[in-house]
C-alpha cells in the first residue's frame, strides 16, 4: 500500500484476527470476575451462618475458616482471570518480537 509500511498493515490485520481469535475469552474473564465476587459474598454470609448456628468457640473457628476459605477462592478465581489476559499478551508480544527480528531493513 502506498504510504503504509508493511509492518503497520500486518499489525492491523493481526489485531483484527486477535479479536476473532479470542472472541470468547472476554466473556470467560467477565464470568470469572462475577463468579469470584459471588463466591466471596456467599462464602462470607455462609461462614457467618454456619458459625452462628454451631455456636461457641467451635462456631468462631468455623467463621474464621470460612472467611479465609472464601477469600482464597476469590483470590484464585481473580488470578485465573489475570492469567488468561497474561497469556494473550505474551502471545502478542512474542509475535511482535518475531516480526521485528525477522524484518528486513528498509
Amino acid at each position: 500500500m502506498p504510504g503504509k509500511k508493511t509492518h503497520d498493515v500486518l499489525r492491523r490485520e493481526r489485531k483484527a484476527n486477535k479479536i476473532q481469535e479470542y472472541y470468547y475469552i472476554k466473556y470467560a474473564t467477565s464470568a470469572l470476575r462475577v463468579i469470584a465476587w459471588i463466591i466471596l459474598v456467599l462464602g462470607l454470609i455462609g461462614s457467618f451462618v454456619w458459625g452462628i448456628t454451631t455456636g461457641g468457640i467451635e462456631g468462631g473457628f468455623r467463621i474464621v475458616i470460612g472467611i479465609i476459605g472464601s477469600f482464597l477462592a476469590w483470590l484464585g478465581l481473580l488470578t485465573a482471570r489475570e492469567l488468561l489476559k497474561l497469556f494473550m499478551d505474551v502471545k502478542e508480544n512474542t509475535i511482535n518480537t518475531a516480526e521485528r527480528i525477522t524484518r528486513k531493513p528498509d
